[in-house]
């Protein structure tokens, strides 16, 4: 191995002092100009993402979308010579579109869903929107649910007109039922089932001499319904678990309500009610209607039809 003489070796050792010199010298620079760039942000931090704003633009524009629908569809539907109905304003080539003498249809109930967003080309977004509607061939036909796509191009955000013309198709796939978890069933005796059957006549009925708050918590928020129902009354009631005989203040039972009413024009309708009941001095009341009954443990099974419409 060859030997490094004394200066060689002094000449080594300043280089090395020197480069950690420059390397620390770098470090301290580029730490310095890093936490520059945090301060910077922590005294002037972005301005947030206008996502309030976003979501109204995208609202307002698919809610202009399906108004669009609707009237153009509605239109072509309804659409007559002998009335000049203009299809120009809805759809391309409307000047080809065949149009019966006089209306053929009865067109009511129109309902839409922009359910697909489509290519865009620089200003220019399309949708895909379905539109339900109830046919009749006249007044007193037998009413026929049908639904129809159209794909609707928005330019600029608000001038609106059809790509194409409308298609029939088949209506959205059906949905999955779910099992409820409600397994207990309170028999008519038992003091739940008096208490929510003097609610159910109290909340649904004009009945005199029942007054609602005898039924329900200070904070339900609950009143009686507009134009009431002349007839109603409990036919079962279930519970999520087994109700104790002596409930403790402020306990909480979920329960679920089947009701049957009548109208004034002695209509029968069946209705059901989750409800969420809460004690107080050892006895129940109607604390809220939840929004949503009690849901089984179990996973739905998917629907059998689960294909949407393309």
């Amino acid at each position: 191995m060859v030997k490094l003489n004394e200066v060689w070796r002094k000449r080594i050792t300043a280089g090395s002092h020197g480069a950690g010199r420059i390397l620390l010298v770098i470090l301290v620079v580029t730490s310095s100009i890093s936490g520059l760039a945090t301060v910077k942000r922590w005294v002037f931090p972005p301005a947030p993402l206008p996502v309030a704003d976003i979501a109204r633009t995208v609202v307002n524009q698919t809610d202009l979308v399906k108004a669009f629908a609707i009237d153009c569809v509605s239109t072509y539907l309804t659409a007559a010579t002998a009335h000049g109905t203009d299809l120009s304003r809805c759809f391309p080539n409307a000047d080809q579109l065949s149009m019966p003498a006089t209306p053929a249809l009865i067109v009511s109930e129109p309902v839409a869903h922009a359910f697909r967003v489509g290519p865009t080309r620089g200003d220019y977004v399309t949708y895909g929107v379905l539109v339900g509607v109830t046919e009749q061939v006249y007044a007193t036909a037998v009413p026929e649910r049908n639904y129809y796509q159209i794909s609707v191009g928005v330019y600029g955000g608000d001038a609106v007109r059809a790509v194409d013309n409308l298609a029939r198709i088949d209506g959205p796939p059906a949905g999955t039922e779910v099992a409820l978890r409600y397994p207990v069933t309170i028999a008519e005796n038992h003091p739940i089932a008096g208490m929510l059957g003097g609610f159910t006549s109290a909340f649904l009925t004009a009945s005199p001499g029942l007054d609602l708050e005898r039924f329900i918590t200070t904070d339900s928020q609950l009143a009686k319904v507009n134009h009431p129902y002349t007839v109603a009354y409990v036919t079962a009631v279930q519970a999520i678990r087994q109700p104790p005989d002596n409930p403790a203040d402020n306990a909480t039972l979920s329960v679920r309500v089947a009701v049957s009413v009548r109208s004034a024009e002695y209509v029968q309708y069946d209705l059901s009610y989750p409800l969420t009941l809460r004690a107080s001095g050892g006895n129940w009341f109607v604390a809220g209607i939840d929004a949503v009954p009690a849901l089984a443990e179990a996973i739905p099974e998917p629907p059998e039809n689960t294909v949407a419409p393309q």
